[in-house]
């Protein structure tokens, strides 16, 4: 085979992926895992978000997006940086299926089933972005945008509603708190006192 040809023909292989950022260690325990068809998040946990986002494309193409995005994912807490589209972007080019396996929806969506689920977000700050996170809970979205408040020392708490269909759901995170991962096509601001933005509140 010809050097710098990929060993899958026209298709990507790993010389085709950006390491720009990794040291070479790092490089070739990303390539190793990928080559033995692991989860290589554990090898560069500080810089897989910016990793995976540069060749999520690749990587997608590669069969090996999946687990490593959703650790990656979980373990960030917000996106400004990289802007809601592109967070969208790469879950499209997850296959959905093996979102559903690595992360199914459980049994909260079980008395549901076929129909519309309701879910909530909570925001803080000066711009509100619905973003993919959402939560079964009210009580919890409320505290979710206390806690962004207090965290990042930012004001204007909010919380949104949107109702969905089981299927537009790509999976469920279940690392801190359920997290569905979905994108609504429409939400709406909940009338919450301020008083219940607190971070003691029960949930």
């Amino acid at each position: 085979m010809e050097s710098g040809r990929s060993p899958y023909g026209d298709a990507p292989g790993l010389e085709d992926l950006d390491f720009s950022g990794l040291t070479e260690i790092d490089a070739d325990n990303v390539k190793t895992a990928i080559a033995r068809g692991q989860n290589f998040q554990g090898y560069i946990p500080a810089d897989g978000l910016s990793f995976i986002i540069r060749n999520y494309r690749i990587l997608s193409k590669l069969g090996c997006l999946e687990a490593p995005w959703l650790d990656a994912y979980v373990h960030t807490s917000h996106f400004h940086e990289w802007g809601f589209s592109l967070i969208k972007d790469v879950f499209d080019a997850c296959d959905r299926n093996r979102l559903l396996e690595l992360k199914p929806l459980g049994l909260t969506v079980a008395p549901f089933a076929s129909e519309r689920f309701t879910l909530f977000r909570g925001c803080a700050g000066p711009v509100h972005s619905m973003g993919m996170s959402w939560t079964p809970s009210l009580d919890k979205a409320i505290w979710y945008a206390a806690h962004h408040a207090e965290f990042y020392e930012i004001a204007n708490l909010a919380v949104y509603v949107t109702t969905v269909h089981i299927a537009e759901i790509y999976c469920r995170l279940d690392h801190y708190d359920q997290d569905f991962i979905v994108c609504p096509r429409y939400a709406w601001r909940v009338a919450v006192p301020a008083e219940e933005f607190r971070l003691d509140r029960p949930r």
